[in-house]
């Protein structure tokens, strides 16, 4: 009976150690339900974004932007972009400004 207890305890200590790496994970990622990327306005002239450069990539936001702009006939032309935020595992949030042109 102590070997079968033994496999027992085994497993709980296995058990726990997931849960506790699995909570870990997620307080040092800064939790899972952050938003990666936002839309902070939109206008018919352009669009703004803010996004986590480990999540998005520049092209990503361009295409997104492109897509916005294509509604109107019209093509999207990156104005500037600034570092909003810096996060260990993040990466850098970034706001990035486009104007739709003809």
């Amino acid at each position: 009976m102590s070997g079968q207890k033994a496999n027992v305890m085994a497993g709980w200590g296995d058990s726990a150690m997931r849960q506790a790496i699995l909570l870990l994970s997620i307080a040092l990622c800064g939790c899972a339900a952050d938003d990666q990327m936002r839309v902070l306005a939109t206008t018919p002239g352009g669009i703004e974004f803010s996004a986590w450069t480990q999540a998005y990539s520049r092209q990503a936001m361009a295409d997104m932007a492109q897509d916005y702009c294509q509604r109107d006939g019209r093509k999207a032309q990156l104005i500037d972009s600034e570092v909003a935020e810096k996060h260990l595992f993040k990466g850098s949030r970034v706001v990035y400004r486009f104007n739709c042109v003809r």
